[in-house]
């Protein structure tokens, strides 16, 4: 980054800037400078954090970009981290704002930022995706995702967050709370409730109530009783991202880990790190980080591995420990590899000091899938981000984009979670979509009804079990509830399959080339594409 000092104004002309922006609705890239020259002066003056906070909050409030407490409290849980980055990657208004901003400057994008990590060669020739007829065992593999339980859902509270906005804009970023009424002029004027929020959820920008989400647990514990084991990809908080603390994290944990264990005596559940498990949200700095003692999540990796060292050895312990990352064999020939892609999160801003392979964990799983490669394993890789996903850094989605297709013959499935939505990724040879298929990622849909779609679970059958076992995916049945019709008839979400994957596309069979087909009928077949989306 440049060393030069940007172009400095002082923060009374940046706050009549601000007005003056919203009154003339030319706020994007005015308001976006405005903001990273008053914050790179103070910091320049060495001002004193409460004195750039004051500031923040006074121009999230005067540009209505969220409701006042949010203002406050997101300033006070993101701002010592953001500024402790700024102050090692100094970035000008024209660099940092030309990144969101459309003709806003030169920018200088962190979320691009490449490097590459050394992708062993010696690739064994590729081998045919296993068709699996008639399999001498399968196994039965529920995948939870994205629970995010909010203990303090509200029923009869206002679900549509646009009601509780002065300027109609709904900006509040989670609903179904009983917010305090002087943080809403709206609330202030009328009490009424235009959209109430149901007993049992609202397909809305709401997350699940606890009741919700143990009744959802207790269904599947009570209707499929051949479960081999759970995979559970991450997020277990509610989307209050603003008001986080360590306390309410490890109480979250403990609680739905209490409710996974009263309802699965006995099967093993393997678990992977979310990135609304930080505190602040998405902050898992690297130990090569300054200030790695008292800003690293050292105090979340310990609560995760006493959360998980039930289910897995003490040696996976350590890892969990070192880069919530770990491995476990729990069948004859399949290892699992649960890896923490937070440290490839857009949000994890204490990457943008040094993107390249945190704690070494892509090195950590090129070795790891060697290892296998050489012993004949199959792998399940299970984590949260999927690497397509545009919240994952770039720089990270093309290096493990190369160690997918690497080891093509090793890893037999991945399951992600994340994005909410039932879908999934395909990777191809060289990079050409045009190309080979070489992998894919299932995408979980999520169990929290942020944002506005009914909660669902995934049961995958899978080659699986004994010696030999190719230990691919056979089909994928996806589970869902209808809330609103739960809240309207008063009884507890009724769920029920939603769909067979196989069956519901036509697809021979769950391989990369089936997976690539099915994309090619998606452009052409409108009926197809509606049943997809729907």
């Amino acid at each position: 980054m440049p060393n030069a000092k940007p172009q400095l104004i002082t923060r009374v002309e940046a706050t009549n800037t601000l007005k003056n922006a919203v009154r003339n609705d030319k706020v994007n890239c005015l308001v976006c400078s405005t903001i990273v020259q008053g914050i790179n002066q103070l910091i320049s003056e060495e001002s004193e954090e409460e004195k750039i906070d004051d500031f923040l909050k006074k121009a999230c409030v005067t540009l209505d970009i969220e409701q006042p407490h949010v203002c406050d409290s997101i300033v006070d849980m993101f701002a010592n981290e953001a500024y402790f980055v700024l102050e090692r990657v100094i970035f000008t208004p024209e660099e940092l704002c030309g990144i969101f901003v459309d003709d806003c400057g030169t920018p200088v994008n962190p979320l691009k930022v490449m490097w590459n990590i050394t992708v062993p060669g010696g690739k064994p020739p590729v081998k045919p995706w296993p068709t699996v007829k008639s399999p001498k065992k399968t196994q039965r593999v529920l995948h939870l995702s994205d629970i995010h339980v909010d203990r303090d859902y509200a029923i009869g509270s206002e679900a549509d967050c646009k009601y509780d906005s002065s300027n109609g804009k709904g900006t509040y970023a989670l609903c179904c709370r009983n917010y305090p009424d002087e943080m809403f002029e709206a609330k202030r004027a009328s009490s009424i409730v235009k959209s109430p929020a149901g007993p049992w959820g609202a397909v809305a920008n709401c997350d699940v109530p606890y009741r919700t989400y143990e009744a959802a647990i207790k269904h599947i514990a009570k209707t499929h009783k051949d479960l081999d084991y759970i995979i559970i990809t991450g997020d277990f908080e509610a989307h209050d991202i603003w008001d986080y603390t360590k306390e309410k994290t490890q109480e979250i944990i403990t609680n739905v880990t209490q409710v996974l264990i009263d309802n699965f005596p006995g099967i093993p559940i393997y678990e992977s790190v979310g990135n609304h498990e930080a505190v602040p949200m998405d902050a898992m700095a690297p130990h090569n980080m300054d200030e790695y003692d008292t800003r690293g999540p050292t105090w979340l990796y310990n609560i995760l591995a006493d959360s998980w060292s039930r289910w897995i050895t003490p040696e996976s312990v350590k890892g969990v420990q070192y880069r919530a990352s770990y491995i476990e064999r729990p069948y004859p020939g399949l290892k699992i590899i649960s890896i923490n892609t937070v440290y490839c999160s857009s949000w994890n801003f204490y990457l943008y000091i040094n993107q390249t392979d945190p704690d070494g964990t892509l090195t950590w799983l090129i070795s790891e899938l060697l290892d296998s490669e050489a012993k004949g394993e199959k792998v399940h890789i299970i984590s949260h981000i999927p690497a397509g996903d545009d919240y994952c850094l770039k720089g990270w989605a093309h290096n493990f984009y190369d160690i997918v297709n690497r080891f093509e013959n090793t890893i037999a499935a991945q399951f992600y979670g994340h994005t909410h939505n039932d879908h999934f990724q395909v990777y191809y040879e060289d990079s050409d979509p045009n190309g080979r298929a070489t992998h894919f990622n299932f995408i979980s849909p999520s169990i929290t009804t942020y944002s506005f779609s009914n909660p669902s679970y995934r049961i995958y059958t899978i080659d699986g079990g004994y010696e030999g076992a190719s230990y691919t995916v056979l089909d994928a049945e996806t589970y869902t509830t209808d809330i609103d019709e739960a809240n309207a008839k008063n009884h507890e979400p009724q769920w029920f399959m939603e769909y067979s994957t196989r069956d519901a596309y036509g697809m021979p069979d769950l391989s990369p080339a089936s997976w690539s087909a099915l994309i090619d009928k998606l452009a052409v077949d409108d009926d197809l594409f509606r049943k997809f989306h729907r």
